[in-house]
């Protein structure tokens, strides 16, 4: 059995439920640089109750700390089988769910129901009535209260995300106060790391603003570093990018986590992104080979596509060390 992630250490699954969304945010995988959809990896998969029940199974879901979906291509409430896989995990023993949404989708009667399978819901608020739709496109903000209202109201536990930009910054205590008086467990002000990514050439850009028709997103300053290195620092990766110490986040003080796209293939985390667009495409010869809708979950994680990674974040010789492991959980100091 691999020293890695397998079946027998696995604690953590995070499902993407779906990769349909009925949001626009500008910085999402969704989207490309100049703001396509890119419409031949969204809007076409749901991770189905079948394969809930039969590819990962209500023993192992008993072992299992917590179940969450939080996607990199969807909203997971987008899932018609949503409330009925919440159901099933629960009851199936696990001992944690949450699901991360924008909040617009579905209607009340499908959150009061969700409510009901004590699932904790993080809902990515990014402002107040004249603010949250600049991020959160489409999202309406009438529909959005009705819905944080019916979950909170049936007895539901929810925390409040704000990402923080220029536009919304000065909202901040506004937007904490409401969340006290709508119920949140939590208000979580957050930056997001978006501003500074790889695009699907493997190019790093780096922005300060994103045009967004007749108005821009812009970045603030951080309060803190964001985890992971400093990754502007580009002058400095070929000295360290073999050696330097990586603590994957997956498989790290205790924790052994495995991320499951909407259209089933099977990684380490969400960081990875569309294994076939990303960089993990060069590690992977065989896409059945990870994809649970061909496989099962304890021979992906024993194949060959984990091992890589493994060997990569050990920084074993001839291994192919991955940037987004770098970059996200190399250790600064080390």
């Amino acid at each position: 059995m691999s020293s890695y992630i397998n079946i027998g250490n696995l604690n953590v699954i995070n499902a993407e439920l779906s990769n349909y969304c009925n949001s626009a945010c500008p910085m999402c995988p969704r989207f490309d640089f100049d703001l396509n959809l890119i419409k031949e990896r969204t809007n076409n998969s749901h991770t189905s109750l079948e394969v809930i029940k039969n590819k990962i199974g209500s023993n192992l879901l008993s072992r299992i700390n917590t179940f969450y979906s939080c996607g990199v291509l969807g909203d997971g409430a987008m899932n018609p089988e949503c409330v009925d896989i919440y159901d099933y995990v629960k009851t199936s023993g696990a001992s944690n769910t949450s699901l991360s949404t924008n909040g617009g989708p579905r209607n009340t009667d499908f959150w009061k129901a969700l409510a009901q399978t004590k699932t904790h819901v993080v809902f990515a608020i990014d402002g107040l009535e004249d603010t949250n739709h600049l991020y959160r496109r489409n999202v309406k903000w009438d529909k959005l209260m009705e819905n944080v209202q019916a979950f909170i109201g049936a007895g539901g536990s929810a925390d409040w995300d704000f990402l923080v930009f220029k536009h919304n910054q000065h909202q901040i205590e506004q937007a904490e106060a409401l969340s006290k008086k709508l119920g949140f467990k939590k208000f979580n002000k957050k930056d997001t790391t978006r501003w500074d990514d790889f695009d699907s050439d493997g190019n790093w850009v780096q922005r300060e603003s994103i045009q967004i028709g007749d108005y821009a997103l812009e970045k603030v300053e951080r309060d803190t570093e964001a985890s992971g290195l400093v990754t502007t620092q580009k002058s400095k990766i070929n000295d360290t990018f073999q050696t330097r110490k990586i603590n994957c986040f997956s498989f790290h003080n205790g924790n052994s986590e495995i991320y499951i796209a909407a259209n089933g293939d099977v990684s380490p985390c969400c960081w990875l992104g569309d294994l076939k667009m990303h960089e993990s495409k060069n590690i992977i010869k065989d896409y059945t080979s990870i994809n649970i809708n061909h496989n099962t979950l304890e021979d992906i994680l024993e194949g060959e596509f984990f091992n890589e990674l493994a060997n990569g974040i050990q920084g074993k010789e001839n291994a192919y060390r991955l940037q987004t492991c770098y970059h996200t959980c190399g250790v600064a100091n080390a």
